[in-house]
C-alpha cells in the first residue's frame, strides 16, 4: 500500500492547500464561526473523498492535480465536515470528541457550530458554482438532500433504540454515508468528460465502498479502542444504534464487508492500471478491520 500512501499525502496537501485558500481566515470579521470552520476542517482525516474525486478523474484520463479535481474535492471535504458537525451536535449524537478533538460544539458552542456547518455547506456550493458545471452540483446536491444523506440521518435517529432489520440499516447507510462517497467518485468522472456508461460503472463503484466504509466503522466501533477511533468507542451500541453487528453479527457484518469491497473492485475490473489507485482505495477501506 505504499503508492497509496503516498498518494493519498498528496492529495490531502492540495486538499489542504485549496481549503486554506478557499475558506476565510480567522481574522475575517466575524472571526470566531470562521476559527470555528477552520478549527474543524483541519481537524485531521486521511481526505479519503477528495482521493476518490482525483483517482476517478485521473481513471477517466485526467492529469493529477488539476485545480478542477481539486477544488471539487475541498468543496466536498467541506461539506463532509458540515456533515460531521452536524452530526456531533447534543440534538443530534451529542458527541464530546471527534477525530480526538473536542468536538465544534465543544470547543465552541452550541449556535456557532449549527452556523459554522451550515457557512462550510454554502461556501462548498460556492465553489462548486465557479467549476461551471451544474450537472456536477446536482449530482452532489442529490447526494446530500432527502434521499441522500439527510433521508439517512433521519432514519438513523428514528431508529435509535428501536429494534431494525437489516434493510433499514443497509438503508440507513446508503444514505447516510455511501452517497458522499458515491458521488465523490462520480463527479470525477463527470469532470473529466467520462461517457454515461463508464460514469454509471464507477458510481456502482463509489456505492459499494461506501456502504463497507460504514459497515467497517460499526464493526471498529465495537472492536476498536478510543485512541484509535478518536471518539468514545462502543458509543453506538450505547445509543442503541441501527448497526451491521447489532442486527447481524460481528461474523457477517466482516463478511459482508469483505464481499462488498470484492464486488466494487470487480466493476471497475476493465479500467485495468487506470483503475489501480480506485483498487487501492477500496483496498485501503477493508483493511481497517483486517
Amino acid at each position: 500500500m505504499s503508492d497509496l500512501n503516498g498518494y493519498m499525502k498528496r492529495v490531502a496537501e492540495l486538499t489542504d492547500n485549496a481549503l486554506n485558500r478557499l475558506l476565510p481566515s480567522e481574522e475575517t470579521y466575524p472571526p470566531s464561526i470562521h476559527r470555528l470552520m477552520r478549527y474543524s476542517t483541519f481537524a485531521g482525516g486521511k481526505r479519503i473523498r477528495p482521493c476518490l474525486t482525483m483517482a476517478a478523474w485521473e481513471a477517466c484520463g485526467g492529469t493529477f492535480g488539476d485545480p478542477f479535481p481539486v477544488d471539487a474535492g475541498a468543496a466536498i471535504e467541506m461539506l463532509h465536515t458540515f456533515s460531521l458537525i452536524h452530526d456531533d451536535l447534543p440534538c443530534m449524537d451529542d458527541d464530546d470528541f471527534r477525530r480526538g478533538k473536542p468536538t465544534a460544539h465543544r470547543a465552541f458552542n452550541e449556535a456557532l457550530a449549527v452556523l459554522g456547518g451550515d457557512g462550510l455547506c454554502i461556501i462548498a456550493f460556492e465553489v462548486l458554482a465557479r467549476l461551471g458545471r451544474a450537472d456536477v452540483i446536482a449530482e452532489i446536491a442529490r447526494a446530500l438532500g432527502t434521499d441522500g444523506m439527510i433521508g439517512g440521518q433521519v432514519v438513523d435517529i428514528e431508529s435509535e433504540g428501536k429494534p431494525v432489520d437489516r434493510q433499514v440499516v443497509e438503508y440507513i447507510h446508503e444514505k447516510k454515508t455511501a452517497a458522499l462517497l458515491r458521488a465523490s467518485v462520480t463527479i470525477g468522472a463527470m469532470l473529466a468528460g467520462a461517457p454515461a456508461q463508464l460514469t454509471a460503472r464507477l458510481a456502482a463503484y463509489g456505492s459499494r465502498i461506501g456502504v463497507a466504509f460504514q459497515v467497517v466503522d460499526d464493526i471498529l466501533d465495537e472492536e476498536g479502542t478510543t485512541e484509535q477511533l478518536g471518539k468514545d468507542a462502543g458509543s453506538d451500541r450505547e445509543r442503541g444504534k441501527a448497526t451491521f453487528p447489532a442486527v447481524c453479527g460481528m461474523d457477517e457484518s466482516k463478511r459482508y464487508a469483505e464481499t462488498l469491497i470484492r464486488t466494487a473492485c470487480e466493476e471497475i475490473a476493465f479500467l485495468d492500471a487506470k483503475g489501480t489507485m480506485l483498487r487501492e482505495l477500496a483496498e485501503y477501506i477493508r483493511i481497517r478491520i483486517f
